[in-house]
């Protein structure tokens, strides 16, 4: 009798979901399991590359070209995936660029590691009339070689996530419906003021941005705003931001400059003091560039604060007399205390709260607690 095989039985749509879980490596290599798999690989619509293994990019080049010239050419492309250690110009890059978005991709992420900043990817893997989900890591390396040259070209593109990457000049202009950014881990050279211009961008999120410049969202529908442990100079968004999550560190240059009352009808605001550098000094300079920070958020409705932030300030507690109270719209105050393991700061923080809350009377005031966990 005739052992049932119930994983061949399935559809080809569950075995391409189940294939996509490893890389394409794998995925040829079912070929071997039976007649039945011999051609499964070659319809999937997800393409996962990787050169960790292969022992050397050579056969891994090989691989790459093998693939791509046996898939069913018919079928198109939804999500390809590369990841390789190695120049950035390699031929395989621009192979698998050109046959993606040939093929109407629709989501595509690229991460390499390479040391060698001067080389570029490329440039057919920054156009594309289909493509809508977008991510790139690098080991700092610029997208252009000179500010003149042409910015990413993605007409359809809404989501774009770029890790570890110099950036200069104009980006992001031709992504015309771009809703959702993430710059993570990156740098700008060659300006002194960045623009971001995208007439349709609704979430950005700006995360260790590592030189000291001026940055000016121009961004008329942007709704959330995240800043996590960045150095700029000065910051500029539209008015009508309606979410803003700020993290920082207490170092000499952590503080973002907000253009002067450019926020009018905040609704949500976290504010969190990082704990990247704990040894260093608290001082009232510290504290009052604190306040100074909240008083520009002063039209927020829903604010949480760590409680770093009201520990460091409650240092101080002469300040609170010597400045306003920072918000006057409040409706809800909110300190996040979980990651303290004991309760002092519940002791310290009755003035603070005292502050936040002197211009808005009504406001309710939340303190969230860690976990105790009993022992048995």
């Amino acid at each position: 009798m005739m052992v049932e095989d119930r994983l061949s039985i399935m559809p080809d749509e569950l075995i391409h979901k189940i294939l996509f879980c490893y890389d394409m490596k794998f995925a040829v290599q079912t070929c071997l399991l039976s007649s039945r798999w011999k051609l499964v690989w070659t319809l999937m619509p997800c393409l996962d590359f990787s050169s960790r293994q292969f022992c050397t990019l050579h056969k891994f080049a090989e691989f790459v070209t093998h693939v791509l010239s046996r898939r069913n050419h018919q079928i198109e492309v939804s999500f390809v995936k590369l990841d390789f250690y190695g120049a950035a110009d390699q031929d395989f890059v621009r192979e698998i660029a050109n046959y993606a978005l040939s093929h109407n991709v629709q989501q595509l992420t690229v991460s390499s590691s390479f040391s060698n900043s001067r080389q570029v990817y490329p440039s057919c893997l920054f156009r594309s009339q289909s493509l809508k989900h977008f991510t790139l890591t690098c080991n700092y390396m610029r997208l252009f070689t000179t500010k003149t040259e042409a910015p990413l070209d993605f007409p359809s593109l809404t989501t774009l996530n770029l890790s570890y990457i110099i950036l200069s000049g104009d980006v992001f202009s031709k992504c015309v419906n771009l809703k959702n950014l993430t710059l993570e881990w990156f740098t700008i050279k060659d300006v002194e003021v960045f623009d971001i211009i995208t007439p349709r961008l609704s979430n950005l999120m700006l995360i260790h941005g590592r030189r000291s410049i001026a940055i000016n969202v121009n961004a008329p529908q942007l709704q959330n705003l995240t800043i996590s442990n960045c150095y700029f100079s000065s910051l500029n968004v539209p008015p009508g931001l309606s979410s803003l999550c700020y993290t920082f560190q207490m170092s000499p240059c952590s503080f973002v400059r907000f253009s002067n009352d450019q926020f009018h009808s905040l609704n949500k605001v976290t504010i969190c003091l990082s704990d990247c550098y704990p040894t260093m000094p608290w001082n009232e300079e510290g504290a009052r560039k604190i306040i100074n920070t909240l008083q520009q958020l002063h039209s927020a409705r829903y604010v949480t604060l760590n409680a770093d932030i009201v520990e460091y300030i409650s240092l101080f507690p002469d300040l609170f007399s010597q400045y306003p109270s920072p918000f006057s719209n409040l409706i809800c105050l909110t300190m996040d205390c979980r990651k303290k393991k004991d309760a002092v700061i519940v002791t310290k923080s009755s003035e603070a709260r005292n502050f936040f809350l002197e211009n808005s009377p009504s406001a309710t005031f939340t303190m969230l607690l860690a976990k105790v966990h009993s022992r048995r």
